[in-house]
């Protein structure tokens, strides 16, 4: 490995002391170059670049355009590491729409970097179940484990010529939108199923949220209850004071397993209702 690039340092913490990008420490560590350019505009950086003569380049959300003169540098471009199955979940939120829309298997994908947005030919492709529990944290970690044995695979079959390049299939295309405020507030009017993969999608970050008792509330956890009687989508129908508030929806009620008020620390349901006193009738959103 002939160099690693990666964001600059930036201010972090109550302190804003610098800190540097995960990727930066792993590099010096194992005594390999890093560089840091404030934009991959900078001439200096693109001579370094062009000095390596790489064969070559590895890109995985490195967070800015990759420009049309750095993918064309390397003799064998740049590849990109995406964690969906392309050309399904092209964009900025690849493991959290999956999730959200209940997709039942994800996957990673290596692809050929081109300027057009996860766009390039495919070169491997690995899927991966959707568990029923999985968060956006919980299959992070796997696409992850996935995707660093899919870089390797990928790189020896360029260096010894049997790499296979596959056109994606347009009619395929679907793109997964940077999460918006809008799609983390849950409408109790939807399907429990619905609000579930919500919630399911948007942890650990930014975490789904509604109002209760005028009070923001993210809520982390949540389970069916199809044996708790429904009611008007958003309305407490039972408490339990061992679990929790139940909430009806369109189909059947959610139990709030795990809830997080503005400014307070994370708690259970059950500590939920002891705290702020909530009743059966007390609407939700």
């Amino acid at each position: 490995m002939a160099l690693v690039v990666t964001q600059p340092d930036k201010p972090s913490g109550r302190n804003r002391r610098l800190a540097s990008p995960p990727v930066k420490a792993v590099a010096q560590a194992q005594n390999i170059p890093v560089a840091q350019p404030p934009t991959l505009k900078d001439e200096d950086f693109r001579e370094t670049i062009i000095g390596l003569d790489a064969d070559v380049g590895v890109v995985f959300a490195y967070g800015k355009l990759i420009p049309q003169w750095l993918l064309d540098t390397p003799k064998h471009g740049i590849i990109n590491v995406h964690p969906s199955l392309l050309p399904r979940w092209r964009g900025a939120a690849p493991i959290q729409r999956p999730i959200m829309e209940g997709d039942k298997v994800t996957g990673v994908t290596i692809m050929q970097m081109v300027m057009e947005l996860d766009a390039g030919d495919i070169l491997l492709q690995q899927r991966l179940s959707v568990e029923p529990d999985d968060t956006t944290g919980t299959l992070a970690q796997r696409l992850a484990d996935i995707a660093a044995e899919l870089v390797v695979e990928t790189l020896d079959r360029i260096e010894d010529g049997t790499v296979e390049r596959v056109s994606q299939d347009e009619s395929g295309v679907t793109y997964a939108r940077k999460i918006t405020d809008e799609d983390a507030a849950i409408v109790w009017k939807r399907p429990a199923q619905s609000i579930l993969d919500q919630v399911r999608g948007l942890n650990p970050k930014p975490g789904a949220h509604t109002i209760a008792r005028d009070i923001l509330l993210k809520v982390w956890r949540v389970s069916a209850a199809p044996e708790i009687e429904n009611g008007e989508p958003g309305i407490i129908v039972h408490i339990d004071p061992n679990k929790g508030p139940f909430v009806a929806t369109e189909s059947t009620p959610l139990l709030l397993e795990e809830v997080q008020p503005a400014n307070k620390k994370k708690m259970s349901g059950a500590e939920f209702v002891r705290g702020y006193r909530l009743r059966v009738g007390d609407r939700l959103g």
